[in-house]
């Protein structure tokens, strides 16, 4: 009786793990959503963007969550229960926030994107030293705050481009070449008016980009409002800045990390500049609802060699011609559907430790990548390669192994033209030593 109470209990805490697991399917796109505010941001304020949120997740099938800081930091809000996440996509509009759900902004917050799931993270001259950590997490460090007569004066500052003279109202143009992956096209063509604190990525983070940097002429302050000439210091100065920051994680989560606030007001959405626009492209990537890529149906078969040509084989030998077939879909959130990927720049590997050919796709009528390889003249475990990892589109990573063996015995030509020479060499031995041989036995 005991053991079977034990079996009971084992299958239970099994299933309750198997459950705390997120689908990967069900998170192609944001289905909850919580927003949160903070003193910086309150629904007059900001409410032209949580109006485009809430459309949005209620035209594409999901829920919106707004509530206040002080109620998201309560230990009585579950934001994470029991190691299962209440939401599937989170918006931070609270800079001041140090706890969330009773936990420590920056752990919980970490470990909600190591789940798989997305945040986007606004910050502020007036931010916690949380949202510091957490941005630093992402990939992000913000420029260092320092108090100088009572006041901060932590915002970039930037005297030729800016809004009717204002140094810290930046018209920022330094849009990334995204291939609309982020940004659109419609986007880019007008300033945004971005007011806040600058921020900088790491060389050796690959996983972070920035959608929008500061202009040649913009700096981060010192004390005294001038230009830092400390050694580390080149980060906060000109396009160096980042103001707005993106992160692709390896498990293709999502985050934005902005040091303004101000950028996602109603007073920044104006007709000259693009504040709207880009703000709707932001959460659109964050939440999912843009840019997701999926990779299936990869097939590779034989097109000319030993074996039956169109048929996929276990084992293939050195030489032999090799076609590579598979299908990218592009998720599209108005039509809820996955579509055929657009872009001709995906390539495949023939790889053993290291790749021994690399051939960049072409795409067929009915949109499906096609490759033609032909197997190196190298006999080992080689592998498929299909890695696709470009600014903006989630992470393709996909890889199958293929044997390759060398001619058999039986498989060589018998007679090469290459060793025409060799063949005439020996006969002509031969022939030479018969003559030899009847001179010396009939000549005297």
């Amino acid at each position: 009786m005991g053991i079977m109470l034990v079996l009971m209990l084992v299958l239970v805490c099994g299933q309750s793990v198997i459950a705390a697991v997120p689908d990967p399917t069900s998170l192609h796109q944001a289905r909850k959503t919580l927003v949160v505010l903070g003193a910086g941001a309150t629904e007059k304020t900001h409410s032209g963007l949580l109006a485009s949120l809430r459309t949005r997740s209620d035209g594409h099938g999901g829920t919106m969550e707004v509530v206040k800081s002080k109620e998201a930091a309560a230990k009585s809000f579950h934001f994470r229960k029991w190691d299962r996440w209440s939401y599937d996509s989170l918006v931070l509009l609270a800079p001041d926030l140090t706890h969330l759900g009773g936990e420590k902004l920056a752990g919980v917050v970490n470990d909600f994107v190591l789940s798989g799931r997305s945040v986007m993270l606004t910050g502020s001259d007036e931010m916690s030293s949380e949202v510091r950590d957490l941005a630093k997490l992402l990939g992000v460090s913000f420029h260092e705050s320092f108090v100088d007569g009572g006041s901060k004066n932590t915002r970039v500052l930037d005297f030729f481009q800016n809004d009717g003279g204002h140094a810290e109202q930046i018209l920022a143009t330094g849009y990334a070449d995204d291939a609309g992956a982020i940004l659109s096209d419609a986007a880019k063509k007008k300033p945004l008016l971005w007011s806040g604190v600058g921020s900088s990525l790491g060389d050796d983070n690959p996983l972070a980009a920035g959608a929008v940097r500061a202009h040649s002429t913009s700096f981060c302050p010192t004390r005294k409002g001038f230009m830092s000439k400390k050694k580390g210091m080149g980060r906060f100065v000109g396009a160096q800045i980042s103001l707005v920051s993106v992160v692709q994680a390896r498990n293709n989560a999502r985050a934005v990390v902005t040091g303004s606030i101000d950028m996602l007001s109603d007073a920044s959405r104006r007709p000259e500049t693009s504040n709207a626009a880009v703000c709707e492209d932001l959460t659109d990537w964050v939440l999912g609802y843009k840019s997701l890529l999926r990779q299936r149906d990869f097939s590779h078969a034989l097109v000319e060699g030993q074996g039956v040509p169109g048929q996929t084989q276990e084992v293939y030998r050195i030489k032999d011609k090799l076609r590579v077939t598979t299908r990218v879909e592009e998720w599209s959130a108005a039509k809820q559907a996955w579509l055929p990927f657009g872009r001709e720049d995906l390539q495949v590997e023939f790889t053993m430790l290291d790749p021994h050919l690399r051939k960049t796709f072409s795409k067929d009528l009915q949109g499906t990548y096609v490759a033609d390889v032909t197997a190196p003249d190298v006999y080992g475990v080689f592998k498929f390669v299909v890695d696709y990892n470009r600014v903006g589109y989630s992470y393709i990573h996909f890889e199958e192994q293929v044997p390759i063996r060398p001619y058999r015995h039986d498989e060589y030509e018998r007679f090469i033209v290459a060793a025409y020479p060799y063949y005439a060499s020996i006969f002509s031995t031969m022939g030479a030593f018969f003559l030899f041989g009847l001179s010396v036995l009939y000549t005297k």
